[in-house]
């Protein structure tokens, strides 16, 4: 029987997000967190934003509510983020 090529590529695990996502308190802040960070980066970034973009946050979760948020690239290491 032939196979497809699809079917002998290796099965992808979904995506894992830091389970500090699920608290109220995160679900609360995030949105305001969210338009900061986008805001800091630079318009002209296209290729790679959402890497910046998710630094940012990172950065501002740390900062101003001390909330330790693991990124998407940092929970799915075997994945490439464009």
């Amino acid at each position: 029987m032939k196979r497809r090529k699809r079917e002998l590529l290796p099965k992808t695990e979904p995506l894992k997000h830091d389970p500090i996502e699920d608290t109220e308190y995160f679900k609360a802040i995030i949105e305001e967190v969210n338009k900061e960070a986008e805001s800091l980066v630079e318009p002209e970034i296209r290729c790679g934003r959402f890497a910046f973009v998710e630094r940012e946050k990172k950065r501002i979760l740390k900062e101003k509510n001390n909330i330790d948020w693991k990124t998407t690239e940092e929970m799915n290491p075997n994945w490439d983020f464009i």
